[in-house]
């Protein structure tokens, strides 16, 4: 997963940030929506939660709006449920330019992945503005194992 402008993403502690190149970037699975059961039956086929490929189970979340790491097997059986709700995604291909994608958060309606000017991820309300749909909107690539 890249920006529109090309650049990857890597990890800051558990932030979910801009990475300062692709050599450091990390990959992402978009594996099966972890909110299934309470997202409406229209969104259920773009609903995905977005796994690191290298440690099954933990998952893209968002915290305080911004985008974070967690672990699934870690979080208490009490917050499972707004685990899974903060780390489901609706998958918008060509909101806000053709062949790009856009990430809403399934549980803040009109809040999508958004690259902060200072590099960090974090969900924010959408706005039609040149610099909020470059910084929303994502390349997604087919997973490789190879090097190239």
């Amino acid at each position: 997963m890249f920006s529109k402008p090309g650049r990857g993403l890597t990890f800051s502690g558990s932030n979910v940030i801009q990475s300062p190149d692709t050599l450091y970037s990390v990959t992402f699975l978009l594996s099966g929506c972890r909110a299934w059961d309470t997202v409406s039956e229209a969104l259920r086929p773009r609903c995905v939660s977005l796994m690191d490929v290298t440690r099954d189970d933990w998952y893209v979340k968002h915290y305080v709006y911004y985008l974070h790491l967690f672990a699934e097997y870690e979080q208490p059986p009490q917050d499972l449920w707004r685990y899974r709700q903060d780390c489901s995604f609706i998958v918008h291909r060509d909101l806000f330019y053709p062949g790009c994608y856009a990430f809403e958060s399934a549980n803040f309606h009109g809040h999508y992945i958004r690259m902060r000017d200072d590099g960090y991820l974090w969900i924010e309300p959408e706005a039609y503005t040149g610099a909020y749909m470059d910084a929303a909107s994502y390349n997604v690539y087919e997973y490789s194992t190879s090097r190239e």
